[in-house]
């Protein structure tokens, strides 16, 4: 039942105390009505439909003991935690839970109105399944802190009411009624559980739920991985660096930097991941391997907070991915459209596609030579005076090639075509014989100064290999090669 619907149901039990005010101003006993176990004294007749409502339950949520709810999916048994405060299910005790879901059966099973009697157990021809009270949707017992006790059936939904409208029938009182019922007293795990998957490693020492998830370092293995593809966080101040600029970078099985957006994908997904559904819980062998994590096509190792986190994750299929993490026992299932990558993680979505990657301002120098192609480009700066503040430095460039000056504008576009390399092979072998191309990075003073020499090797009719030192050999194509050659001849 929606909030609108139950704040309607609400505003009619108002009602209807009004219009019975003067009845309970006479009773005057209101320890008689917690004796009664109910109460429908107070009724109304819809003259247009024959139908009377009226109050079937009134009691003070202060004075329950428990509230014992049974129906198709589990058996819960509803308490007041001592500690905080609040509604609690004994059987999902220590389980990440849904308070409000919880409150919910805990005070419409003493606050309840009947929107007519249909019929009484004494009438000729009355049978239980009629009503479905021969198998009851929910059963739910409510004690009371003086140990009275009453129970009340949920049956059938009633035909010509809106949804959530059942018959219910009151343990003692030979009366059939309708009213409604939300939807809470008919669900089980996955409802009650929250879908917070990390609930165990968001929290400070008091309590209080952490602001901010700090990611760390990431293992990957499973069937997409040959072995473990370790990646880690890239924080290196060194211009000069291939690493420079990526958030995260490769450490095993190769180093090399891990492509910006789909890190910031990953990070993004492992900081704010919910389930959409809690699958099971406490899973059989047979379930886990019904859902596909008996042999867990993805485990994913991480850091988070400072703590490590395993999570095991199945292949998706269609539109679902089955996660589960170690030494947990929920297993919870996520709709892929929510995710960003997590359920297409392989090293060719992670691997930065770019062979080459240099940081324009940290070069004081470029050179490009081939057979044909004798390209030497000086890049000189001067400090710009008219900075906003004085540790802010801003540098005016000057660029020439062969000695003779040139546009800055040019130099630009020629690093374009540098940094737009795509791999066409990953990690090949370095091809025997001489280099077809020597690019070779120099650097100002205070970043490096030793330079860093690129060659590029045949390694088909279509392909150049590219051996950097230290970074695995890659292969891109002929095509960008002779481009970057024109683009550094006519520069």
């Amino acid at each position: 039942m929606n909030r609108k619907k139950r704040n309607l149901l609400l505003l009619l039990a108002a009602t209807l105390a009004v219009a019975g005010l003067f009845w309970f101003l006479a009773s005057g006993d209101s320890a008689q009505e917690e004796e009664n176990g109910h109460d429908h004294s107070v009724s109304e007749s819809d003259g247009e439909s024959g139908r009377q409502s009226g109050v079937l339950l009134n009691y003070s949520s202060d004075n329950i003991k428990s509230v014992t709810i049974t129906n198709s999916q589990a058996k819960y048994t509803a308490y007041v935690d001592s500690k905080s405060g609040s509604v609690a299910f004994k059987e999902l005790k220590g389980y990440p839970v849904n308070e409000n879901f919880m409150e919910t059966v805990w005070y419409d099973s003493v606050q309840m109105i009947y929107q007519d009697i249909v019929a009484t157990t004494k009438d000729d021809g009355y049978r239980p399944e009629e009503y479905g009270f021969d198998k009851p949707s929910v059963t739910v017992k409510v004690t009371l802190k003086d140990g009275h006790s009453y129970t009340f059936h949920g049956g059938k939904e009633t035909p010509g009411y809106e949804n959530d409208v059942y018959y219910v029938k009151v343990s003692g009182d030979q009366n059939i009624y309708v009213c409604t019922l939300d939807s809470a007293f008919f669900m089980g795990d996955s409802y009650y559980l929250s879908d917070d998957i990390f609930y165990r490693y968001d929290t400070e020492s008091d309590g209080k739920q952490k602001s901010k998830i700090r990611i760390g370092e990431i293992t990957l293995t499973g069937d997409a991985f040959k072995g473990e593809f370790r990646m880690k966080p890239s924080t290196t101040a060194d211009m000069s660096s291939p690493f420079y600029g990526f958030s995260y970078r490769v450490t095993s099985p190769v180093s090399w930097p891990v492509k910006a957006s789909a890190s910031s994908m990953l990070v993004y997904d492992l900081q704010y991941l919910m389930a959409d559904d809690v699958a099971v819980l406490k899973p059989t062998a047979k379930q886990l391997k019904a859902y596909g994590l008996d042999k867990p096509y993805l485990t994913l190792s991480f850091r988070r907070n400072g703590k490590e986190v395993v999570m095991y994750g199945s292949k998706s299929e269609g539109e679902k991915m089955y996660v589960i993490l170690k030494d947990h026992d929920i297993l919870y299932e996520l709709n892929t459209n929510s995710l960003s990558i997590l359920h297409q993680l392989t090293p060719e979505n992670l691997y930065s596609i770019n062979a080459i990657s240099a940081t324009m301002e940290a070069l004081s120098g470029i050179k490009i030579t081939s057979a044909s192609v004798n390209c030497d480009i000086a890049i000189a700066r001067e400090e710009n005076s008219n900075a906003l503040e004085a540790d802010d430095v801003i540098y005016t460039y000057s660029v020439t090639k062969n000695g003779e000056d040139k546009k800055y504008s040019s130099f630009i576009k020629l690093m374009k075509q540098l940094n737009g390399s795509s791999i066409t092979r990953w990690n090949v072998k370095k091809p025997a014989g001489k280099p077809m191309v020597t690019i070779t990075l120099s650097f100002f003073e205070n970043i490096r100064s030793k330079p860093e020499v690129i060659r590029l090797y045949q390694y088909s009719d279509r392909e150049y290999a590219v051996v950097r030192e230290g970074l695995p050999v890659n292969t891109v194509s002929a095509t960008w090669v002779k481009q970057l050659l024109a683009d550094a001849d006519a520069f």
